[in-house]
């Protein structure tokens, strides 16, 4: 697989990109196209899951949500994987809310076509085996991260985990969006901002934030993001 940063070159999702060929066109041969915008809810914990949405742009989010409202981010997918994957399992709910944080082109898959690919193809089992174990590490990586590190130290570490997923130094991430990925508030994460923009670190506007220095991010950020990285 390629290094997440080398992703965005080839504009294509890497998990379907390293099946081989026949095992590839069994898993997507009903699959659809789709261009989600930012926002759009692909699935929910109170429904089961239907479909595999696999990125070859963009971006999806995992949170949870409690009874008070309150929401945390628990980890991210790009075009390295894949979300969805509860639709092995008949009439599981989905273990986060999934939802589009950049838009982007992705192939969509309906669960009977994966439990099909499944039973006939050993490999894509392999392969998505590895990537439930992958997401697993990130959510209980993320847990620990959220206990035990600092704002700043978090932030830095999802900015890097996005930027290595588009490959991009300018994120269409707002200041809302970036207090939910942290669970805090947008008067806390105006100020760290503002603190990072003044050491030339980020700069933000309309709506975005564009990584001025993403060494200086990573010696900021907590060991989380390079024990993530290497996976």
């Amino acid at each position: 697989m390629l290094p997440l940063r080398a992703i965005h070159t080839a504009r294509v999702n890497q998990l379907l990109a390293g099946l081989q060929a026949d095992d590839r066109a069994l898993l997507v041969s009903t699959a659809r196209i789709e261009r989600p915008s930012p926002h759009y809810l692909i699935g929910s914990r109170s429904d089961p899951a239907t479909e595999v949405w696999f990125p070859h742009t963009g971006l999806i989010a995992l949170s949870v949500t409690d009874d008070e409202g309150r929401t945390v981010q628990t980890g991210v997918v790009g075009p390295e994987g894949c979300v969805g994957l509860e639709t092995m399992f008949p009439n599981t709910p989905a273990m986060a809310d999934a939802w589009v944080q950049i838009g982007g082109e992705m192939s969509v898959v309906s669960a009977a076509q994966l439990r099909s690919a499944l039973e006939a193809r050993p490999a894509i089992q392999a392969a998505l085996a590895r990537l439930l174990y992958d997401l697993s590490a990130q959510s209980l990586q993320t847990v620990a991260c959220n206990r035990l590190h600092s704002l700043e130290a978090r932030c830095c570490r999802w900015l890097l985990m996005i930027r290595d997923r588009t490959g991009d130094d300018d994120l269409p991430l707002t200041q809302e969006s970036l207090a939910t990925m942290l669970g805090s508030g947008r008067p806390r994460i105006n100020a760290l901002l503002a603190a990072l923009e003044q050491d030339g670190l980020v700069q933000r506007y309309r709506g975005r934030i564009r990584l001025l220095n993403p060494t200086g991010l990573e010696r900021r950020a907590c060991e989380c993001y390079r024990l993530l990285s290497r996976r």
